[in-house]
């Protein structure tokens, strides 16, 4: 048995990601993340404040957009429009959970999936279960890089993922899966 630490592979993609942003910009693109939050849940400010300084620690400008708790559901839709459209929006991550007069899905189906930074948008979803590039939910995919950056061949082993959420449990199935590692899905 390996025990497997994480220091070694957020270095690695923290260099990825330092590298991506400097190509991005020597062709004159300044990345641009928005950061959706709901309401002033301490716990999740506390996060997205941590979201914002790392993704500014790496170059990549981010803007928190705090909306009203009592934010209708049209009003957040019209919100996901505007991002949308924006040009200088290349990635949006929304702050979950919504408050429960906003229906989640039907905000994140409204994204559109190439800004969908979480991954959780149907149409990610769909590409990571057909082997296709896209974007993938950031818990599964550090898993999945661990392996990788530990040049752990998963090729026929046996791996359990624990829990079948949508967020976690399925994509890291999934990823694993397409590393031809024979899944099992406990819940």
């Amino acid at each position: 048995m390996r025990l497997l630490e994480g220091k070694k592979t957020a270095e690695f993609v923290k260099n990825q990601v330092i590298e991506q942003v400097k190509k991005l910009s020597e062709v004159g693109i300044e990345a641009g993340l928005k950061v959706i939050i709901v309401g002033e849940n301490p716990a999740s400010m506390s996060y997205v404040g941590m979201v914002t300084r790392n993704a500014e620690k790496y170059g990549v400008k981010a803007e928190v957009i705090s909306l009203e708790e009592n934010i209708s559901e049209e009003g957040f839709l019209n919100k996901m429009d505007e991002l949308n459209q924006d040009a200088a929006t290349h990635g949006i991550l929304i702050q979950l959970p919504l408050p429960k007069h906003i229906n989640e899905n039907r905000v994140i189906e409204r994204m559109a999936p190439e800004k969908d930074i979480d991954g959780f948008h149907p149409v990610n979803a769909g590409k990571l279960t057909q082997g296709v590039d896209c974007l993938v939910p950031c818990t599964p995919y550090g898993v999945f890089k661990m392996f990788e950056v530990e040049e752990i061949d998963l090729t026929g082993k046996e791996v359990v993922v624990l829990g079948r959420s949508n967020i976690v449990g399925k994509p890291a199935a999934q990823l694993m899966l397409q590393k031809n590692a024979t899944v099992t899905i406990c819940h």
